[in-house]
C-alpha cells in the first residue's frame, strides 16, 4: 500500500506475477500509463478518487493455462494537498513600517516565510510573525513576502504571496518662527501637511480662530503667554491612517511694545499761552502731536514742541493734545494725552484817582482783582505806608511828609 498527495497523486506501480504469462490492473477510474497491462505502469487517480482520498487497485494474472487467475489488492491513500494562505495584502507606513502577518497553513505541519530583506519577529516560521521592512524596502515602497508550507509529508509544498505597500511618511510644517509685538499679538498661522488629511494646533492657552483644526488660523495668546515673552505652538498631523503622527513646532517671540508719555498737564495764561511740551516715547522711532487747532513750533513731530493755542482754545480755556507713537514696526501705536488749562487774564482795578489835603494824608484805597486770582499787592512810588498791609485791597495808604 502507498500514500500519495492530492497535488502529486501519480502512483508508480510495481506488480509482480509468477506462473502466468501476463497481468492486468483493475479497480481504478483513473489512467494507467502506458497501459493497465504494464506491471510497472503509472497510475493517475481521477479527481473523484483524489477527493475521496483513497482508491483500491487490483492486480490479476492473465494467461493462466488450466489455473484459476490470482489477484492481489493494493490500497492507495491520497492525502489532501497542503493549503497555504499568506493573508490579504497589507499597508504600512515609512514611519511605522511593521506589519502583523496572518499566514494560514492546512494539511501541513507548518510554514516558512521567505523573501524580504527585513526582519521577522519572533522567527520566519511564525505564521503570525511581525515583519519589519528594511530601509531599502521602505524606500522602494513595497515588498512581497512568500509563505511556503513545511512538513508536507508526501505532498509537494504550496506557497502564497502577500504584498506589503509602504506609504510615504506624512509631514507637518508649522511655518517659520514669528516675532510679534506685545500690543499687537494676533498671530496668523500658515501650517501645511503632506500625506495626512489634516492637522491640529496645540500648545497654547489662548484662542484659535476659527479653530485649532484649521491649518490657516489666527492665534490670540493669553496674557500670561505675552508676559512670558515666548510661546511654542505645535502642528500635529491628523488622519494619517497606518502612519505615526508627525509634528512641527513654531516658536513665537513677543517683543516689547512702544510707550508714549505726553508729560504732566500744563497750565498757561491767556496772555501768555505758549505751552512747552515734554513728550517721551520708547521702542518706537518717533511721535506725533495731534488734537489741537493751534500751531506746533517747530512741528508736531517734535516731542518738545511749543504749542500756541488758537483763539477759540484760549476762549474755551482748555485744549487736550495727544501724543501718538510713530515708526512702530509690527506694533500697534500707543497714545497719551496732556491737558493744557488756559487761565483767563487777571483784571486789576486800583480805583479812581484821588485828591487829598496836606493836613489829611490818609488815602482810603478800593482795589479789586478778578480773573485767575482775587488777590493783589499794592506798591508805591512814595514813602508812605499801607495799613494794615500792602496786600489788603481796601488798605489805607498813609502818605509821608515827603509824599506831601
Amino acid at each position: 500500500d502507498v500514500s500519495v498527495c492530492g497535488n502529486s497523486p501519480d502512483v508508480a506501480l510495481a506488480g509482480t506475477i509468477t506462473g502466468a504469462t501476463g497481468s492486468v490492473w483493475t479497480g481504478g477510474a483513473g489512467i494507467y500509463t502506458p497501459s493497465a497491462t504494464d506491471l510497472n505502469a503509472i497510475y493517475t487517480p481521477s479527481a473523484a478518487e483524489i477527493t475521496a482520498g483513497t482508491v483500491t487497485l487490483t492486480l490479476q494474472t492473465t494467461g493462466n493455462g488450466s489455473c484459476i487467475a490470482e489477484t492481489d489488492v493494493m490500497i492507495v491513500t491520497i492525502d489532501p494537498e497542503p493549503v497555504t494562505s499568506a493573508g490579504p495584502n497589507l499597508t504600512s507606513c515609512a514611519n511605522n513600517p511593521n506589519v502583523n502577518l496572518a499566514g494560514i497553513v492546512t494539511n501541513a505541519t507548518g510554514g516558512l516565510w521567505s523573501v524580504g530583506t527585513g526582519f521577522y519577529n519572533a522567527t520566519n516560521t511564525d505564521l503570525n510573525a511581525v515583519y519589519t521592512p528594511s530601509s531599502t524596502e521602505i524606500t522602494a515602497g513595497t515588498v512581497a513576502l512568500t509563505l511556503t508550507s513545511t512538513g508536507n509529508g508526501s505532498c509537494a509544498a504550496t506557497m502564497d504571496d502577500v504584498t506589503v505597500n509602504i506609504l510615504a511618511a506624512p509631514s507637518a510644517d508649522g511655518g517659520a518662527d514669528q516675532s510679534v509685538c506685545s500690543n499687537n499679538t494676533d498671530i496668523t498661522l500658515s501650517g501645511s501637511v503632506v500625506g495626512a488629511s489634516g492637522g491640529s494646533w496645540t500648545g497654547g492657552l489662548g484662542l484659535f480662530t476659527p479653530s485649532n483644526n484649521a491649518l490657516n488660523t489666527v492665534y490670540t495668546p493669553s496674557a500670561g503667554e505675552v508676559a512670558g515673552g515666548t510661546l511654542t505652538l505645535t502642528l500635529t498631523t491628523t488622519g494619517t491612517g497606518t502612519c505615526n503622527l508627525e509634528l512641527d513646532d513654531m516658536i513665537i517671540t513677543f517683543t516689547e511694545s512702544p510707550t508714549a508719555d505726553a508729560g504732566l498737564d500744563i497750565s498757561v495764561c491767556a496772555n501768555n499761552s505758549d505751552a512747552t511740551l515734554a513728550g517721551a516715547i520708547t521702542v518706537a522711532t518717533g511721535g506725533a502731536w495731534s488734537g489741537g487747532t493751534g500751531s506746533f513750533n517747530p512741528s508736531n513731530t517734535d516731542l518738545n514742541a511749543v504749542y500756541t493755542p488758537s483763539a477759540a482754545e484760549v476762549t474755551a480755556g482748555m485744549v487736550t493734545l495727544t501724543l501718538t507713537t510713530t515708526g512702530n514696526g509690527n506694533c500697534s501705536p500707543e497714545v497719551d494725552s496732556v491737558e493744557i488749562s488756559i487761565d483767563q487774564i487777571p483784571v486789576v482795578t486800583a480805583g479812581l484817582d484821588q485828591i487829598i489835603c496836606v493836613n489829611a494824608l490818609n488815602v482810603l484805597l478800593s482795589g479789586s482783582v478778578s480773573g485767575i486770582t482775587n488777590t493783589g499787592q499794592w506798591t508805591t512810588s512814595g514813602s508812605g505806608i499801607f495799613v494794615p498791609n500792602n496786600t489788603a485791597l481796601n488798605a489805607t495808604y498813609v502818605a509821608s511828609t515827603a509824599d506831601s
